[in-house]
């Protein structure tokens, strides 16, 4: 069965709709919503600037496929799925190493603007897909989805890597003081780890404000172990102050 991820079923997503606000950004300026650089605001993106913007999808996906044929030898997958794709960023890198790759997304626009000029072999949908791939990825996408309904979505996309797949998935853990009002806040590091709840604060922006949520790994690498993975690989990463980790994993055979 196919999850809709526009369900309104988590505590944080009815306080704040943020499908609506993903939509807005895709609908006003959705290569910087992806990429938050200047030079990829609607109103300056150039074709250099755009080149450069697929550029830095390539170099992702080169990063993480190293990593997992450094881990794994054999790594070499023939379908990938990927999760909170936006305008195919990273859809159209993917579809230079696989047969076929799948790029799903939760706006409209943004999923329009990845069918333009996309390669043949990149298909795109709003649902995930009811089948198995070979490698599910998602970079820089959980961190803006209210974290209740980000463990289902985790749940159900290790469901559909196929036995001996593989992972890599980027999520955000905590944040530096400076971000202690920034909407979706749970752990805060100071002078020592502050367990934080902002709710109130994802009710004031206006639609189209993009949210940051914290993830607790503990439960994250919980879901893994019920799925089948095993063996994994953590690194730290930092986007402004909002620190997270890179998970490259495989499922048991």
């Amino acid at each position: 069965m196919s999850a809709d991820f526009r369900d309104k079923t988590s505590v944080t997503q009815r306080v704040r709709d943020t499908d609506a606000d993903w939509e807005e950004l895709g609908r006003t300026n959705p290569y910087f919503a992806v990429l938050s650089n200047e030079k990829f605001l609607k109103d300056r993106l150039t074709d250099e600037a755009l080149d450069d913007f697929f550029k830095a999808g390539q170099g992702d996906i080169d990063f993480a496929a190293g990593v997992l044929k450094r881990r794994y030898p054999d790594f070499n997958p023939k379908s990938v799925l990927d999760f909170g794709c936006g305008v195919g960023r990273l859809t159209r890198a993917l579809a230079k190493i696989v047969d076929t790759a799948h790029g799903v997304d939760v706006s409209p626009s943004m999923l329009e603007e990845a069918r333009l000029n996309a390669p043949t072999n990149a298909t795109f949908s709003h649902d995930i897909p009811d089948r198995l791939f070979d490698w599910v990825v998602s970079i820089i996408v959980f961190q803006h989805i209210p974290t209740d309904r980000g463990y289902q979505l985790m749940r159900e996309l290790f469901e559909r890597i196929s036995p001996g797949g593989f992972l890599t998935l980027q999520v955000t853990l905590y944040r530096d003081a400076r971000h202690k009002n920034t909407g979706g806040g749970r752990f805060l590091i100071d002078e020592d780890f502050t367990d934080i709840s902002n709710d109130e604060a994802l009710k004031s922006p206006d639609k189209g404000v993009m949210l940051m949520f914290d993830y607790d790994l503990s439960k994250i690498t919980g879901l893994m172990f019920q799925a089948g993975f095993n063996h994994y690989e953590v690194s730290h990463t930092d986007h402004g102050g909002f620190h997270g980790v890179f998970i490259h994993a495989r499922k048991n055979p």
